[in-house]
């Protein structure tokens, strides 16, 4: 035990004493935010030294790293108070009995060395990194730390950030440790390559000219009109632009269907709806398996009804200027949901088992995620120029994936109540404004980047604001 002095006893016995009547009276304050924090504390948190019956746990720096959350040894015996451990790094105490703090979640929190593998596994009675060995590349069958194996081979849109890649087919690294995206095609480059129709005005940056005036009701022909006026181009070559006509598709058959950043023809122009698209819902709604690949319709309103056990929906687009109620919630299950732009999503993936994996949020679009108590909304992709809000408070609650709250937006994050949003990466751009809420024990904030003329507010009393990276004046909370 370490010897106190003089002082440091007069002031501890003054906390034992108020302790007995004030309980958590001598618990360490909770630090407020401050830009120029940047990583993990020092010491995640002041452990704070026990009293005779086990002491209150001290407050973690609001704004480090992981928090601390072991107080010192419990006096099971006597009344002579007994001294908490100092705590150590990544917030972890050393304080206390037995370790029973997870060193780890996932493999991916191990950091790996040249010939071993470490993976994250329960070891007693938490989970720690524990060394396999080096992985053999190209035994047959995948190890732990192999992503494939020699000769594998996978579709490239399958690989990177939702639409990082177009087309194309990637092949197993010699290490196994890793895909070769070599191949890949990417869409935004100017050159049309496999598994694209278009890419940019790569294809048509001559001169044709605007997009006709289209025919039927307000939803196909004036929409359309208005989207293909926007991408209406000529030919390089001098050729004709790319129509609905070209298409096959005899409604609105001289609009000029713009390249969209999936460098493909967007044929919504056309009808309302994409060439192909499983179902087009004209101001209508869909229940269950009758969800696949449907679109709500140019303009319209639509309700998808995805929630219950044993439902789920892929593959579901709200297109140019609609508004859509997406429901997976009570263990329905959801996939590759897309809001187009000028749409208006509101997705409900609340509960145990619900789940809106691989959303887009595209630029333009407005998407309100309701991922409360269990749900996942994991690897969404809010592109620049969407207005995003995120409800993933609860226990089990799991947000992720890409977020960027564009100039002239607000966009809020609630991560309460245990809620974990550590895997959200969330850029604030120059003149937005960014919420992020993140109390109680257990909570998270997304990994915010707040630039310079952004306005970013926390309040992560009790949570974990995941260190966020601030330019002068960007941050206020604690």
């Amino acid at each position: 035990m370490k010897r106190l002095s003089h002082a440091g006893t007069v002031a501890s016995l003054l906390c034992f004493a108020l302790a007995g009547l004030l309980p958590g009276a001598c618990a360490s304050e909770q630090s407020s935010l401050e830009p120029a924090d940047t990583g993990a504390t020092s010491s995640g948190g002041q452990a704070g030294k026990a009293t005779a019956n086990g002491g209150s746990a001290g407050k973690a720096a609001s704004f480090g790293g992981t928090s601390g959350t072991s107080g010192g040894k419990s006096n099971t015996g006597g009344t002579t108070p007994t001294e908490g451990g100092d705590s150590s790094t990544a917030g972890v105490s050393s304080a206390g009995a037995a370790a029973t703090v997870d060193k780890c979640q996932i493999t991916a929190d191990c950091t790996q060395v040249v010939g071993s593998c470490f993976v994250c596994e329960t070891a007693g009675a938490a989970k720690d990194c524990v060394d396999h060995g080096a992985p053999i590349c190209d035994n047959g069958k995948l190890d732990p730390c192999e992503v494939c194996e020699v000769d594998d081979v996978k579709p490239c849109t399958q690989l990177g950030t939702v639409g990082e890649f177009s087309g194309g087919t990637a092949t197993c690294k010699a290490t196994c440790d890793g895909w070769d995206t070599s191949a890949c095609s990417v869409c935004g480059n100017r050159i049309v390559e496999p598994g694209e129709e278009c890419d940019g005005n790569a294809d048509a940056p001559g001169a044709g000219g605007a997009g006709g005036a289209g025919s039927g009701d307000t939803a196909t022909g004036g929409a359309a009109a208005g989207i293909a006026g926007a991408g209406g181009a000529g030919g390089a070559d001098g050729s004709s632009p790319h129509t609905c006509s070209d298409e096959g598709i005899a409604q609105n058959p001289n609009v000029v269907t713009p390249c969209t950043d999936a460098c493909h023809f967007d044929t919504t122009v056309c009808t309302g709806c994409s060439k192909g698209a499983g179902k087009c819902l004209d101001d209508a709604d869909c229940t269950a398996t009758a969800c696949n690949g449907a679109e709500c319709k140019v303009g319209t309103s639509c309700a998808v009804e995805c929630g219950g056990g044993g439902v789920s929906c892929s593959g579901v687009q709200c297109n140019h200027e609609a508004t859509c109620d997406i429901s997976c919630n009570s263990s329905g299950k959801c996939s590759g949901i897309v809001c187009d732009s000028a749409s208006t999503c509101s997705l409900d993936c609340s509960g145990g088992g619900s789940s809106c994996d691989g959303s887009v949020c595209k630029a333009g679009a407005t998407c309100d995620f309701d991922c409360r108590s269990s749900g996942s909304c994991r690897d969404v992709n809010c592109q620049p120029g969407a207005d995003c809000d995120f409800n993933c408070s609860g226990g089990g609650s799991i947000c992720s994936g890409k977020a960027t709250c564009g100039a002239g937006k607000s966009c809020d994050f609630e991560c309460d109540t245990s809620g974990n949003c550590a895997g959200l990466l969330v850029t604030c751009q120059a003149g937005s404004t960014c919420n992020f809420s993140c109390t109680s024990g257990g909570s998270v904030c997304p990994k915010a980047t707040c630039e310079a003329g952004s306005a970013c507010t926390f309040d992560c009393s009790g949570g974990n604001c995941n260190a966020p990276t601030c330019a002068n004046g960007a941050c206020t909370g604690n």
